[in-house]
């Protein structure tokens, strides 16, 4: 048997187990001869992970064989691989059989990086460069063909001038840090420079002597307000009530909504705050005392927004797009413009240090950007922060981060610590009950963190029974997550997190 036949016979078995295509298989009926589409779905295979394209299929009829002349379709798709796409693509074509009938199949393999987009010559680059979605192709848009070509070198978009800006725009004291900081720890060849000629060396001025002008890095890190520049280079932080962000029955959409402007280091240094403000619980210690407690580490929460910054897509298409906090009652979502770089893949980077620098400049003045009020530098920039943060959740008895790709989008998802209440009685400590919480307790809880509720406003705001409410309530209790105020037994009786 072939491998082609072994991918058909494993393909068609997935197709008909989710009765549709796939991401990685595309079935045609293709009985009145070659569609006409074949070097789009070509060009979207290509463009994304590979697949298969299987001529003879009827989707419609349940994935049965149509009986077709597999000769000219396998004719069909050479040249759709060969002649209709640029660049040409070497795929696996032969005729195969399906429940004892042939077919026509060819396996795409993906491009690398460095020769994508793949697009229908016919067509042009702008029109004719697609992507597989899950059961189908789609056009690529103008900044995901920009993304593509991105990788074909190393992007200068960190080093572009800003228009109309002043060395004037700099603050004194974080030049000062920075050039102090350089000489100490750079070696002589700093030493000896003065200040402007330090900052053309490090890319945060223009390397033109005569101009003095503020490279885009140089803003960013160095700016009074960069935000004056580039009004959506920042970081904004949404709580949402529930878990799928609906708003609440009272038409409550946020329980926090904030937008992080300033330099670099400031802006991480507010989205601490941030961080610790919405996330912080209070937790039995030994000795039946109580400290505060974030639901994230703090460590793993830094790793990701700073990455964030160094590797977000800094292309003019993409500074309308700010990086994302997004809570939920049982998770927190970061997500930033432009997907991975480099050779590299998510998994991979969890767990082998790899530095793959979208904006190489950026991420070398960030090695010696220091925190406010801090010796700390805001990067390392020696690849491992992922790592960090798998280390970190691993130390906290939280599952691994969730990290989602695309070309236009990178996201990676904290699923939210906190208590197992099924089974669990009145009076259960938290540490003997670890967990995770319903999707309805969760959102009760985020509730009375912002403040005490009673059962009646619970009910209310989530749309639900007062006795569903009081039904979470007892169990978040249990847990040691909530207390009553005062009697839990008086009338009007609020609950308060704890």
């Amino acid at each position: 048997m072939s491998r082609l036949q072994e991918q058909v016979n494993e393909a068609m078995s997935r197709i008909r187990a989710a009765g549709t295509d796939l991401l990685d298989v595309e079935v045609k009926k293709a009985a009145g001869g070659p569609p006409k589409s074949l070097p789009e779905t070509v060009s979207a295979f290509a463009n994304t992970d590979g697949g298969l394209l299987i001529l003879g299929i009827d989707e419609k009829a349940g994935f049965i064989p149509v009986g077709v002349d597999p000769k000219p379709l396998a004719v069909a798709l050479a040249g759709a691989c060969h002649d209709a796409v640029e660049p040409s693509i070497r795929a696996e074509i032969d005729i195969v059989d399906v429940d004892g009938v042939t077919v026509a199949a060819a396996f795409v393999p993906a491009l690398s990086s460095a020769h994508r987009p793949c697009y229908v010559r016919a067509q042009g680059i702008e029109r004719g460069s697609y992507l597989r979605g899950h059961d189908g192709d789609r056009h690529l848009s103008t900044y995901e063909i920009h993304a593509l070509f991105a990788e074909h070198g190393q992007p200068k978009d960190d080093v572009v001038p800003v228009p109309d800006a002043t060395m004037g725009d700099f603050d004194p004291t974080l030049v000062t840090r920075l050039v102090e900081r350089l000489r100490r720890t750079r070696g002589p060849v700093f030493a000896t420079q003065d200040e402007t000629t330090i900052l053309r060396m490090v890319g945060a001025l223009t390397p033109n002597p005569d101009a003095d002008q503020p490279t885009l890095a140089g803003m960013l890190c160095l700016g009074f307000y960069p935000q004056q520049f580039f009004p959506q280079l920042n970081i904004t932080f949404v709580s949402y009530p529930t878990v799928d962000g609906r708003p609440l029955a009272d038409g409550t959409r946020f329980l926090d909504n904030q937008a992080v402007d300033g330099p670099i280091p400031l802006m991480v240094e507010i989205a601490e705050q941030v961080l610790i403000r919405n996330m912080t619980r209070r937790a039995v210690i030994d000795g039946g005392g109580r400290e505060d407690v974030l639901e994230y580490p703090l460590p793993a929460f830094r790793e990701l927004i700073v990455n964030a910054i160094m590797h977000r897509d800094y292309f003019a298409l993409a500074h309308g797009s700010q990086i994302r906090i997004e809570q939920y009652p049982d998770r927190l979502d970061i997500t930033s413009p432009g997907g991975l770089f480099g050779v590299v893949n998510a998994i991979v980077l969890t767990h082998t240090p790899i530095t793959a620098s979208r904006n190489a400049t950026l991420c070398r003045l960030l090695e010696d950007i220091e925190m406010p009020n801090s010796t700390r530098t805001v990067a390392e920039n020696r690849g491992t922060g992922l790592i960090t943060v798998s280390s970190e959740l691993e130390r906290a008895g939280m599952p691994p981060a969730q990290i989602t790709s695309t070309l236009t989008h990178f996201t990676v998802e904290m699923r939210r610590q906190v208590i197992r209440t099924t089974g669990s009685r009145r009076g259960t400590t938290p540490s003997k009950a670890r967990g995770t919480l319903t999707r309805r307790q969760a959102e009760v809880l985020a509730l009375l963190q912002t403040r005490p509720r009673s059962s009646v406003e619970l009910a209310s705001l989530l749309n639900v029974t007062r006795q569903a409410v009081i039904k979470h309530l007892n169990a978040l209790e249990a847990a040691g997550r909530v207390a009553p105020v005062g009697s839990r037994y008086a009338k009007s009786v609020t609950w308060k997190a704890v």
